[in-house]
């Protein structure tokens, strides 16, 4: 089992909070050995850490030449990682290794004080290189249970993901124990690390789910699904194997024809303590063009509260004029939808063409840099918004 994938239960089954408010120290590197034999070097190391190894490296090279990164491999029953590489006794190497919060890295060697690997102790050296039947059996520090580890069955999503919208991924876990712990890690493509954790519940027997938040729903994930039984046994599950994530991505939806149109010209600027007008023209489609009964000015101030102002019709801005005056705002920048519905509420626009895109106009008594955009839904719009 890798390093990497044995941490991921561990941030299953303790709570992160309780790891974090004690363990601040990086993992510890110890009795590292090297050997050379038959063209490959081995190398073996003791890493401890009060919550979990979360990943150990090997860098390498031969004759002064480019570093080469090798994931090393934790045995089942104690703390030695390992890892063999083709080499000669010119090899240098150094090691680096985090813990599942992030501290560290701590090292053995570095890439400007790498170690020879002729400078190791000669007997652990052979000791390392000896195949398996040769060497002193360890001493056992856990009794292996009867059965396998858990058994993961999963099928990705095979339709068009829309971004902005929740995902259910089931599973199906079972075990020859009763399962203790279980999850889905989630990241974007290419990150490295576990990225977040997200619940995958028991449903009904064997049968578990978990959920993609809206918010995650953008751009190209990846998601590798984690079980662990009472005995300690842990399984990975993903896309052709236990150590490949799967990957899936999201497509922006189509433009959706909103029922009315929005002509809206927000100044770039506002002195402070003057108050905001927000002036807009909102018709139907048709020759004949209809008018909302109703339009709003959703907006964040300077505060960053979500807030709604009524609009008025506004005879100088022809069909369709509507206005809003928001109060005077300190220093900063405010943020403003305007919002539009039928009579019946049962279809509503927005002006930015999205419930997540806004109108940001700065506060500042001088011109000075465009404010940053915002990226969220108000807590006041209307359900039936586009995304």
């Amino acid at each position: 089992m890798r390093p990497f994938f044995a941490g991921l239960l561990a941030l299953i089954a303790v709570p992160l909070a309780a790891r974090a408010a004690d363990d601040t120290r990086p993992p510890v590197i110890s009795d590292v050995h090297a050997a050379q034999r038959g063209g490959q070097v081995h190398v073996e190391a003791k890493i401890t850490d009060e919550t979990g190894v979360l990943m150990a490296t090997c860098h390498y090279r031969s004759g002064g030449g480019r570093w080469t990164d090798a994931p090393m491999t934790k045995n089942d029953y104690d703390d030695v990682f390992k890892v063999s590489f083709g080499g000669g006794p010119d090899t240098e190497f150094w090691i680096d290794s985090s813990d599942l919060l992030g501290n560290g890295p701590s090292t053995y060697g570095a890439a400007a004080k790498p170690v020879a690997v002729s400078a190791s102790s000669p007997a652990q050296a052979q000791r390392a290189a000896a195949p398996p039947s040769k060497r002193s059996a360890p001493k056992p520090t856990k009794v292996a249970s009867k059965g396998g580890p858990p058994l993961i069955e999963h099928k990705k999503p095979g339709a068009t993901l829309p971004e902005g919208k929740e995902v259910t991924l089931r599973a199906r876990v079972r075990g020859d124990s009763p399962i203790a712990f279980s999850g889905v890690f989630l990241r974007k493509q290419g990150e490295s690390g576990p990225g977040v954790r997200l619940a995958l519940s028991k449903v009904e027997g064997e049968t578990y789910e978990a959920k993609i938040p809206a918010d995650k729903a953008h751009g190209s994930v990846e998601y590798l699904l984690a079980a662990k039984d009472q005995n300690g046994k842990q399984s990975f599950g993903g896309d052709g194997g236990p150590t490949t994530w799967f990957a899936i991505s999201f497509k922006p939806q189509g433009a959706v024809e909103q029922p009315f149109s929005f002509s809206v010209n927000p100044p770039a600027r506002v002195v402070p303590g003057r108050s905001l007008t927000v002036r807009a023209q909102i018709t139907g489609p048709g020759d004949e063009p209809s008018v909302p009964g109703k339009a709003q000015v959703l907006w964040r101030g300077s505060d960053g509260r979500d807030q709604v102002t009524d609009m008025q019709p506004d005879a100088t801005g022809g069909l369709g004029g509507f206005k809003a005056e928001l109060p005077p705002q300190t220093p900063g920048a405010v943020y403003y939808q305007v919002v539009a519905c039928e009579p019946s509420g049962a279809k509503c626009a927005v002006s930015t063409g999205s419930k997540r895109k806004w109108h940001a106009v700065a506060i500042s008594p001088a011109p000075g840099a465009k404010p940053p955009a915002l990226d969220v839904a108000s807590s006041k719009s209307p359900g039936p918004l586009p995304e």
